[in-house]
């Protein structure tokens, strides 16, 4: 199988669960705006246990619904898949003179595919009785929680707070889908604490009974075809530990020792997109010792975007890195829109997502890689994510709050003086967004930006660019603006648009 045909084997499964984790989520949302206005506490205790009650009863419906819709893709995949993977060596079978078995008359195939079947169905049992959320404790610390426990501290503390007057709703709101979209719904494994996203953990199990049966396969091929050696595929980008084997033939015993298949980190391993396959007697390498040699090189040398150098491997690690924050950024404006939230935030959410676009459209084409927005949108979530012009001229125009509280004050320009002690935010034609800080006399000492301001070279900091800038004055005038990373209070506190 190539790449993108491995890539595309687990898609539909990877949105089953990716549909799971957006529907858990909007449940708690909805609860949380349904109970945030109430008169009195007493209204919430009273509702309290027929409303959770009535959350299981949702939640496990809901993983039902995604267990039978996985079963039904389960079929499909070790069916029409493991028979175009089958018949793959006809040609093969052709030039060596030998009679294929039909794939329907192959018990031991057929056996090793109902097994592999029916393990699949007891791991997705275990995935999703055993999910949870990461939940960042006062110690620093990550902490899991199972969905009902991270359900019923969510709703109360939520709740909670709200009538006790010490945060009003879009603030309670707001905390909550951050939470939400940080962790996501992760599969945990608690004797180990070892967590994944579950749509990552679903694909890892998909993939990993697939090659098991894929390997059947060959190995049958192989004896079939009377030889011992096997020719590696080779892939752009593949992890450097991988680059020495690729393209290349190799004996079992090889494919063991050199190529580590069967382990985690070698062929066939944790997120490895090479295939083998039998290489008889006669058989023409796809390419040669030479040119395998050449593309490598041609893939090592590194590129430059923000400052900062990418191989292609590298590169291709920060797109997949830029695609899931992505996600989760559409996760959040679809919970800050369905909770009710301040029109304003949701627009600063689709501002940040536009900009977040941007910057991984620009690095798409400077590391010469394939926008993969189908990456981006395999979540299957439906509306609008882009803020209109309309939505940025009044964004701009109206008053707003950072994560921390702080009321910032919208301006189309940035001045050296302003009010004391305020913060006012500019937001760029294209959503880059930049915000002054001014001191108790009313002097700006701070700018913290959101973007590379169009240079990336000398801005290469952060993720995207996000950067702060400090003031220098002698004598009242203004001499030097300093650049430099964000600390970690200035993260937290700036978090909703970084």
């Amino acid at each position: 199988m190539t790449q993108g045909e491995i890539e595309k084997l687990t898609v539909k499964t990877q949105n089953i669960f990716s549909r799971l984790e957006i529907r858990i989520m909007q449940d708690i949302i909805r609860r949380i705006k349904e109970n945030g206005f109430v008169t009195a506490s007493a209204d919430w205790q009273i509702s309290r246990l027929k409303q959770l009650g009535e959350s299981e009863q949702t939640i496990r419906q809901l993983i039902q619904d995604a267990l039978g819709a996985s079963d039904e893709e389960l079929e499909r995949i070790f069916s029409d898949e493991v028979y175009e993977e089958y018949y793959g060596h006809a040609h093969a079978y052709e030039i060596a003179g030998v009679q294929q078995i039909p794939y329907e008359e192959n018990e031991a195939l057929q056996r090793t595919v109902e097994a592999m079947k029916l393990q699949l169905r007891g791991e997705y049992q275990n995935l999703t009785g055993s999910m949870g959320f990461a939940i960042r404790g006062a110690d620093g610390l990550i902490k899991y929680s199972p969905v009902m426990n991270f359900y019923r501290t969510t709703l109360d503390n939520a709740v909670a707070d709200i009538h006790s007057g010490a945060f009003d709703y879009n603030t309670v709101l707001k905390r909550t889908v951050t939470t939400l979209t940080n962790s996501g719904l992760r599969y945990v494994n608690y004797e180990s604490g070892h967590s994944d996203r579950v749509d990552v953990a679903v694909r890892r199990a998909v993939l990993t009974g697939f090659r098991q049966v894929q390997g059947k396969i060959n190995e049958q091929v192989a004896a079939e075809l009377h030889t011992d050696m096997y020719e590696v595929t080779y892939h752009v980008g593949a992890r450097p530990s991988h680059q020495p084997w690729q393209g290349r033939v190799w004996s079992m015993e090889q494919l063991q020792s050199v190529c580590g298949i069967g382990t985690g980190p070698g062929l066939c391993g944790w997120n490895c997109y090479h295939d083998y396959r039998p290489f008889p007697p006669g058989s023409v390498r796809t390419y040669t010792d030479e040119q395998l040699e050449a593309m490598m090189e041609q893939e090592n040398a590194p590129k430059e975007y923000n400052g900062k150098q990418y191989t292609t491997y590298e590169a291709l690690q920060q797109q997949r890195k830029m695609e899931r924050i992505m996600r989760a950024q559409r996760q959040k404006i679809k919970l800050l829109k369905e909770g009710g939230a301040d029109p304003n935030d949701v627009t600063l959410a689709r501002a940040k997502y536009q900009g977040q676009m941007q910057n991984y459209a620009a690095f798409s084409k400077k590391m010469n890689l394939p926008e993969q927005k189908a990456r981006i949108m395999q979540d299957g979530l439906r509306g609008r994510f882009m803020p209109t012009k309309t939505e940025l001229k009044q964004m701009t125009a109206l008053g707003l709050k950072n994560a921390a509280g702080k009321p910032i004050i919208k301006v189309k320009r940035a001045t050296l003086i302003a009010e004391p002690n305020s913060i006012t935010q500019v937001t760029k034609k294209k959503g880059g967004v930049e915000r002054n800080y001014y001191d108790q006399t009313g002097r700006q000492y701070k700018q913290i930006s959101n973007n590379n301001h169009g240079n990336a070279k000398q801005h290469s900091y952060g993720v995207n660019g996000e950067h702060a800038h400090d003031y220098v004055y002698e004598e009242g005038e203004l001499v030097d603006r300093p650049t430099r990373e964000l600390t970690e209070d200035e993260r937290k506190e700036n978090e909703d648009i970084l």
